[in-house]
């Protein structure tokens, strides 16, 4: 017991030290200190300081505390700082030119996009995605380069001859077509028995041309005649003569 009280002696003679005197001493200084204008200035502080306290009552500001607090912790709060002096920053940067090409670019698009809704292309997006995975679209766009490279290819020397060949082909389509004659041609070409006789003919043109080529020349006299004559092969080409001859012959008379 005597230990306690010898410890907790000092304590109580530091209190018992400051006598109200003293106290009185301490206030009278520090309202001899004080001037009209600081007295003025801690009532104009103590002044917005109370109303500051009492906005932010009324605000109910604390009921977000717990959140603020939880945000600080995962920090999220630093990410939030983060981003607003990020949007500080676009918006020093922002000029009246830039903000100007921003509000045109921005009404451009939004008259793009009125008049694709008003030109019903939402309609053509399945035909387009059916051309786009079945490869389609990489043709159309390859022709397309195709046309370009023929157009800046084309020079003005070109295009007078092209249209020259043009206006020329179209003279002779239509004579051919005034023609009747030429649609049975076609007809007659059109037949496979006729197209075998054509390619006989030629083949033994070929065949002709290089036989008479691999000949001596002829010498002549009745000697010579005779000895074509004897050639079988002489006969035979008679008798064909004569048969086309007769066939010729007998399509005059039906016509």
């Amino acid at each position: 017991m005597s230990q306690s009280q010898e410890q907790d002696s000092p304590p109580n003679a530091a209190r018992q030290e400051a006598s109200p005197s003293e106290l009185g001493h301490l206030f009278g200084g520090a309202r001899d200190a004080l001037t009209d204008d600081m007295v003025t200035r801690l009532s104009v502080t103590a002044t917005e300081g109370l109303e500051l306290l009492d906005r932010i009552n009324r605000s109910g500001i604390a009921e977000a505390l717990p959140i603020l607090a939880q945000m600080v912790k995962s920090g999220d709060l630093e990410r939030v700082a983060n981003i607003v002096r990020l949007a500080g920053s676009a918006q020093d940067a922002l000029t009246d030119d830039i903000v100007t090409r921003m509000a045109q670019t921005a009404g451009n698009g939004l008259d793009l996009l009125d008049r694709v809704n008003r030109s019903g292309v939402v309609d053509a997006l399945p035909a387009i995605s059916a051309l786009v995975n079945n490869g389609d679209l990489d043709r159309l766009v390859g022709l397309a380069r195709l046309v370009g490279s023929a157009q800046d290819a084309l020079s003005d020397d070109i295009i007078k001859r092209l249209s020259l060949i043009a206006g020329e082909l179209m003279c002779l389509a239509d004579r051919l077509t005034r023609n009747p004659n030429f649609f049975q041609l076609v007809d007659l070409l059109g037949r496979s028995d006729v197209q075998s006789t054509l390619v006989a003919v030629l083949n033994g043109l070929v065949q002709a041309r290089e036989d008479v080529a691999g000949q001596p020349p002829a010498k002549g006299g009745l000697g010579a005649l005779l000895a074509i004559a004897r050639d079988s092969g002489t006969l035979e080409t008679l008798r064909f003569a004569s048969a086309f001859g007769h066939g010729l012959r007998t399509q005059n008379t039906q016509e």
